[in-house]
């Protein structure tokens, strides 16, 4: 079984040598469930990330499934409450092992991701389904579920010290602690909503791979904002792709413009502080990005 590089290096970045011992009983891990859910294994999925996603195939149904593996730490668990609370949005859950932090779901199909239509320049179109995607997941009502709230992550920020441009990160600390300091309009929130993890299926888009929280309705578009590094609009500048899609969120979602500014820049920042912790470097791309957003004019 072949894992592309990117996925190991990933694995070995952030678990360390519990990731490597993980990475090597993967095989075995595999084998184990696969007796005990009755699949055979047909391939990995080609773009591994920060989590062993594969298709199967059912043995007594011929149908295909896809199974999902992550180290010790990673919060699968988290991730299926998710998916089980928003069930009209996301694929069916068929069976869970907490112990080896993997479950079993319903394949997609066709499967492919809204970045499609970024590839194919339709950027508006996309950032509209995204919007609707966001509605969809917040009149859904639901209580007795706890996830975290956002505010927990404002530890993240300080990790940027002295990598960041320093007035957007005081900026974005700053507006964050205002964001999550009033929770009168909370809501559960897929928390890295991106076009990546939007896919088509038969019955419409569903998503995929929620972080979970709880917190401000608006926070949910910050990941589509900084979202399209792998194929930005032909011939466009960053400055102005950015500004046009939160236009676009503006336009389609009750929320207060300045708002949208304000969770768009905190979530990117966010994001720079992840893969700060992570690979030990920021992406210069989310620094371009955040300030693409503060210029932003409504």
């Amino acid at each position: 079984m072949q894992l592309n590089k990117a996925f190991i290096s990933n694995i070995h970045d952030i678990y360390g040598e519990a990731g490597a011992l993980w990475l090597q009983h993967l095989p075995l891990r595999l084998e184990h469930l696969s007796s005990l859910w009755n699949f055979h294994l047909l391939r990995p999925m080609s773009s591994l990330t920060y989590n062993f996603v594969a298709l199967v195939k059912m043995n007594s149904t011929n149908k295909t499934a896809v199974i999902k593996m992550a180290p010790d730490g990673a919060n699968i668990l988290n991730e299926i409450n998710w998916l089980n609370c928003m069930q009209n949005a996301s694929p069916k859950i068929y069976a869970f092992d907490e112990e080896r932090n993997a479950f079993l779901m319903e394949n997609l199909e066709p499967g492919y991701s809204l970045k499609n239509y970024l590839r194919q320049g339709d950027d508006d179109s996309a950032t509209k389904i995204v919007c609707q995607m966001i509605r969809d997941l917040q009149s859904q009502k639901h209580s007795g579920l706890k996830f975290r709230h956002l505010s927990e992550l404002s530890d993240a920020f300080s990790v940027l010290k002295g990598h960041f441009n320093l007035r957007l990160l005081s900026k974005s600390e700053g507006l964050f602690k205002e964001l999550t300091s009033d929770r009168s309009q909370d809501v559960i929130l897929h928390g890295d909503l991106h076009h990546d993890n939007i896919l088509l299926s038969e019955h419409g888009w569903k998503v995929i791979d929620p972080h979970g929280y709880v917190g401000d309705p608006a926070a949910e578009i910050g990941p589509m904002v900084r979202n399209f590094i792998e194929c930005l609009p032909q011939k466009q500048p960053l400055p102005e792709v950015v500004a046009h899609r939160m236009r676009t969120i503006a336009d389609e979602l009750p929320f207060d413009p300045q708002k949208i500014k304000a969770w768009a820049l905190c979530v990117t920042t966010l994001c720079a502080a992840w893969t700060f912790e992570q690979h030990c470097k920021v992406n210069e791309f989310d620094i371009e990005v955040a300030s693409a957003i503060d210029q932003t004019k409504f």
